[in-house]
């Protein structure tokens, strides 16, 4: 078979002239206009693109010390009021926010000008705490803008097919939900596959839906990627022609980089990104380093990159409703100052260290990726942190710490899930501690695999 064209679908051509176009009309929406704009920018100088964030940042600001409570009395306290952010180096100056003051804050965080127009969302806590927040409609139409530029790199348009090895809703969807999500699905042509519980029959049914589907891309989490191309590889299979994979959620090393591309007969595109933002950073064609979606975040390290890793700081530049102004999300990194040859001006991650997470065993011998609990523990509100350990093929425990007893409905949750993944062959347990321990490490993780 030959590779896909690399030219735009009819489909994906009306859906980016018409019908988009549409839909931002008749729902006020702005994504069309954004993702227009960062079409133009991604070529801008880096001088340009750090004029136009610092802009940005500074209307951000303006609105952040006028409207946000919490901000306000943090930054009171601080002894820094407004005037005296003139320059980045001020900016940097600002203490940094942390999960837990997400929170515990949540309403303080909230701007009073955007009362009754949030939207309420959680991140999976791939750093063992789940951060539960709000976002606006503008921040959305920004962010997806930007996922859709990095996933753009490699060689998709938005409208074209694409295959997702990822998660499934928790609990049980409203048959509302569910129809609105396959509509949703049918209109972006896109075909999501649940991967959480993995086996040869599941890989094999993985394959034969792609088969019929033949997507532009396969988008997935890096371990669900991973162990599709172990089973390609292994019963020699192959799937249709594609134009790239894009790895997301866990680390991406070298070795699966090969494996993958090898197995799925494509350019391998590493991303960065989590809840709290959606994308952050994504490859170029020339794979090196990921460049920083500058126009929406702004993306810095708590040291210099001479430093070596250190803790990243990310401010949404948009979400007017809930801003997140110097945020640690738990990873560490390394910037890199210098230009990349493929012209963008786009600021650009060396590499990306953290959000280790171990895959899990079943007793019948399947595997299930760690990022199954985060999925699942960011919709028990009991849960403010937890680490995942499994102690034997058919044990694994939760250590968390509580805020309140777990409610039927959370028990009930949690039973249904697991019972469904793990085929009713896993005993858990919740184990309440006062404090997650560190590991001998010193690396959090959040779920702790069997040897």
């Amino acid at each position: 078979e030959q590779k896909p064209r690399s030219v735009m679908s009819l489909y994906s051509h009306v859906y980016q002239n018409l019908l988009m176009p549409l839909h931002g009309i008749v729902r006020n929406r702005r994504y069309v206009r954004y993702r227009a704009l960062l079409e133009r920018t991604q070529w801008w100088s880096r001088d340009q693109l750090l004029e136009f964030q610092w802009q940005e940042l500074r209307r951000l600001l303006d609105h952040t010390f006028r409207s946000v409570p919490y901000y306000q009395e943090k930054y009171r306290k601080a002894g820094i009021a407004l005037s005296d952010i003139r320059t980045r180096e001020d900016f940097a100056c600002l203490p940094i926010l942390t999960r837990a003051e997400v929170n515990e804050n949540r309403a303080g965080l909230c701007s009073t000008e955007f009362r009754g127009k949030l939207l309420p969302h959680a991140t999976g806590g791939s750093s063992g705490t789940p951060t539960r927040f709000f976002r606006t409609i503008e921040s959305y139409d920004w962010r997806t803008a930007a996922k859709d530029r990095v996933y753009s790199w490699s060689g998709w348009r938005p409208g074209e097919k694409s295959a997702y090895l990822w998660g499934a809703p928790v609990g049980k969807v409203p048959r509302f939900q569910a129809a609105k999500t396959r509509a949703y699905d049918l209109f972006h042509r896109q075909l999501v596959l649940n991967t959480f519980s993995q086996n040869d029959e599941l890989w094999e049914a993985v394959r034969h839906r792609i088969m019929r589907f033949r997507p532009r891309i396969v988008v997935g989490y890096v371990s669900s990627l991973a162990e599709f191309s172990a089973f390609l590889l292994r019963r020699g299979l192959h799937i249709p022609p594609i134009e790239a994979v894009i790895a997301a959620a866990e680390p991406l090393y070298a070795g699966t980089r090969q494996q993958i591309g090898e197995a799925l007969g494509a350019p391998v595109f590493n991303t960065y990104g989590c809840r709290e933002f959606m994308s952050l950073a994504g490859e170029c064609p020339n794979h090196d380093g990921l460049h920083v979606n500058a126009e929406n975040v702004l993306v810095e390290t708590a040291l210099p990159p001479a430093a070596g890793p250190s803790e990243v700081l990310v401010t949404d530049l948009h979400n007017y409703g809930m801003p997140f102004i110097r945020y640690a999300i738990g990873d560490l990194a390394v910037m890199d100052d210098a230009p990349c040859s493929c012209g963008r001006g786009l600021p650009r991650i060396q590499r990306i260290e953290g959000r280790v997470l171990d895959a899990l065993r079943t007793a019948d011998g399947r595997t299930v990726p760690g990022e199954f609990f985060p999925h699942i523990l960011k919709d028990i509100p009991e849960i403010a942190h937890y680490r995942v350990e499994q102690h034997s093929p058919a044990h694994i425990v939760i250590l968390a710490v509580l805020q309140a007893p777990l409610s039927d409905r959370s028990q009930r949750l949690l039973q249904r899930e697991i019972a469904r993944v793990f085929a009713g062959n896993m005993r858990w347990e919740i184990r309440p501690v006062a404090e997650i321990p560190q590991l001998a490490s010193g690396k959090r993780r959040v779920t702790v695999g069997l040897p």
